[in-house]
């Protein structure tokens, strides 16, 4: 035992290293997935608990759902659904198939999504909610008529069919069951022929149709023969033998043909060992063959019988076989006139088919009682009534119930394809909207803004000529200004001093007695001299003049510069620079490359701190004007066009023009002209 653990734990180890790996080649997948199939077939071999295969089978599962959502690992999900069902473990089963159906509708793979369906109609089935589990299985149809799977549809079909039966519309059961066997008469699968033909042999009992009926149970015997040869599971034949030979002997009691019926039991109990491997076949065998022997008025050995088969049925809890004993006990008691024993048995197999709610033992126990309690003869016939008329009620609200399921179902369907239709219409309108409602918006966007730069354009070229005029203006009034000082000067120069002059002269040629006099005139003519020609000088000497006015504008332009950034402008120039010879029209290129250097920094750069040096090196001028701000990505600015009127200006200079930024690290342009 302990070796065989070993080999179901090392593969599941096995299998989960492989599953934790973060980089899995297809080698190691194949490896992964054919390992798990070899762990489901261990634990169907190996002899271990079922505890322990659940064990094993909820760690597989477990590393499945952590695996890649491909079909194929979607198909190992189904097969350990399968196990656990096998295993009796339906909620984890539930739990697997819906787990399933989540993957599969994430891949929209209808042919899982289908299979997933089908896995939770068996679910509800087996706990006989036959409502969930038709509406599923209908929803599963659907989408196996899309995929063209006759083998499904067929399958689907006949597990519809066993509902119905359930539900005694043994009508719709004949309807179902025969679809079915038309998809399977495609393929070669003679256990769903089997399964098809026993169950309208089994629906075509409930209709009373015995005797086709009993065809039927002979075309599902000879398809078991056909099975056997094939050898196919030898178990799993005999029990449907069994079943078929048991429900034709059911058949000729309804006939009334007691003898056909106890040849058919008889041979059914001739099975080997049929006590021991399949007690419950015994039991039922048992028990119908004495309903038939007491109602041909043999009561050989009955009692032994009946008595034996009870203590079997009690020790398997085959509760129904039990109840329906009870019931044969009974009337072997009202054969032997021993009426408080019978009536005693009766009501005990009652209110054991009561309990297992089993309508059918129920009504004939009810119906021995009424007939053979006198005392309580009305009470059990009411019941009798009760039950009888809730029974027919029942049947005729469940008659059309699954049709109703399977028109809602169309309905639902039906809707919710008119609904797609109308979103998908909805969808493609609305989108349409705003497509062009987005292409209008850029369209009024892109007008809107070359207007803009029309008018911005409009108003640069407006002040660029104010600007000229100004310049202009200010460079006549310069002119006029020298013209001035120039003629003053010569006026000075030419007549004043050379008038004072001559005045000093002659003084200095007089004879005079006063002396004294004299000298101080002359010192004072001197002073006056040297006074008017240092005024002299002083107007013809433009050098000395500063042009305060171009200097005044860029400080001008500083200060009126606000931005959310609060930056400080700082404006630093070179003292040594001759503004007077630097023309008008480069002092203009000059002012705009720093208006834009400055207009570019107050949108972007949400610098602190902006500097603007204009520097005299040589015979060159530099104009560096630097920010601390966020920077931005040279490459993509290239094309503003602030940058490019930055350039032609600086053509216009004939300097060149560097641009150094860097994002988070501020930036500088530098003209050097």
């Amino acid at each position: 035992m302990k070796i065989k653990y070993q080999i179901l734990w090392s593969l599941i180890f096995f299998l989960l290293t492989i599953s934790c790996q973060k980089d899995v080649d297809l080698e190691d997948k194949h490896a992964y997935k054919k390992g798990v199939v070899n762990l489901l077939n261990k634990i169907d071999t190996l002899d271990i608990k079922d505890s322990d295969k659940i064990i094993a089978l909820d760690t597989l599962n477990r590393y499945l759902l952590k695996h890649e959502n491909d079909s194929v690992n979607r198909n190992l999900l189904f097969k350990t659904a399968n196990k656990y069902y096998f295993l009796g473990e339906l909620e984890k089963y539930k739990k697997a198939s819906k787990k399933a159906l989540e993957l599969s509708n994430l891949k929209k793979d209808s042919s899982h999504i289908a299979k997933s369906l089908c896995y939770i109609g068996n679910y509800y089935y087996d706990k006989s909610r036959y409502d969930s589990s038709f509406s599923y299985y209908v929803k599963s149809e659907k989408l196996y008529v899309a995929l063209k799977d006759s083998l499904m549809l067929g399958t689907m079909a006949l597990l519809k069919s066993s509902v119905l039966f359930e539900n005694g519309n043994y009508a719709e059961t004949e309807t179902e069951a025969i679809k079915a066997l038309r998809f399977f008469s495609k393929i070669n699968r003679n256990d769903l022929k089997y399964h098809c033909y026993f169950q309208l042999a089994c629906a075509l009992k409930g209709l009373e149709n015995y005797k086709k009926a009993l065809s039927y149970y002979d075309l599902a015997l000879n398809r078991l023969d056909v099975l056997e040869k094939a050898k196919y599971d030898k178990n799993k034949i005999l029990i449907s033998r069994l079943t078929c030979i048991n429900n034709i002997g059911r058949i000729y009691e309804k006939m009334e043909d007691f003898p056909v019926a106890i040849q058919f039991y008889k041979k059914g109990l001739q099975t080997q060992n049929l006590k021991n491997e399949l007690p419950r076949y015994y039991v039922m065998l048992h028990d119908n063959l004495c309903y038939s022997k007491m109602k041909m008025g043999d009561y050989r050995d009955v009692y032994k019988i009946l008595t034996e088969s009870l203590k079997v049925s009690d020790s398997i809890d085959a509760k129904s076989i039990s109840a329906s004993l009870k019931n044969n006990i009974g009337r072997y008691y009202l054969y032997k006139k021993d009426t408080v024993r019978a009536l005693s048995t009766i009501k005990e197999g009652l209110a054991l088919s009561k309990k297992i709610k089993y309508s059918e033992l129920t009504l004939e126990s009810l119906k021995l009682l009424m007939s053979n309690d006198s005392k309580d003869k009305n009470y059990f016939t009411n019941e009798y009534l009760r039950i009888s008329d809730s029974l027919q009620k029942v049947e005729r609200e469940t008659r059309d119930k699954f049709a109703r399921i399977a028109y809602e179902t169309d309905l639902v369907e039906e809707e919710n394809h008119t609904l797609s239709k109308q979103n998908a219409g909805i969808i493609v309108v609305a989108s349409l909207i705003l497509l062009f409602s987005f292409g209008f918006l850029i369209i009024y966007r892109l007008k809107t803004r070359n207007k803009e730069l029309f008018l911005i354009k409009e108003q640069q070229e407006a002040n660029e000529k104010i600007y000229q005029l100004l310049l202009k203006q200010q460079s006549e009034t310069e002119r006029v200004r020298n013209e001035e000082r120039n003629r003053i000067a010569m006026e000075l120069h030419d007549g004043v001093i050379n008038s004072v002059f001559a005045t000093r002269f002659n003084l200095m040629q007089l004879d005079s007695n006063e002396k004294e006099r004299k000298e101080l005139l002359i010192k004072e003519l001197e002073k006056a001299e040297i006074e008017i020609r240092r005024v002299s000088h002083d107007l013809s000497k433009n050098s000395l003049f500063e042009d305060k006015s171009f200097t005044e504008m860029l400080t001008d332009l500083l200060k009126s510069q606000q931005n959310q950034s609060n930056t400080k402008f700082d404006l630093s120039l070179d003292k040594f620079i001759e503004w007077p010879l630097v023309s008008s029209a480069n002092k203009m290129h000059i002012y705009r490359i720093i208006q834009e250097a400055i207009q570019n920094c107050n949108k972007y750069s949400k610098a602190k701190r902006c500097l603007i040096i204009i520097l005299k090196t040589e015979n060159k001028i530099t104009i560096r004007i630097w920010d601390n701000g966020v920077g931005f990505n040279t490459e993509k600015a290239r094309r503003g066009i602030g940058l490019r009127n930055m350039k032609e200006r600086t053509n216009a200079l004939n300097g060149e023009l560097k641009i150094t930024s860097e994002i988070g690290k501020g930036t500088t342009i530098e003209v050097v002209f």
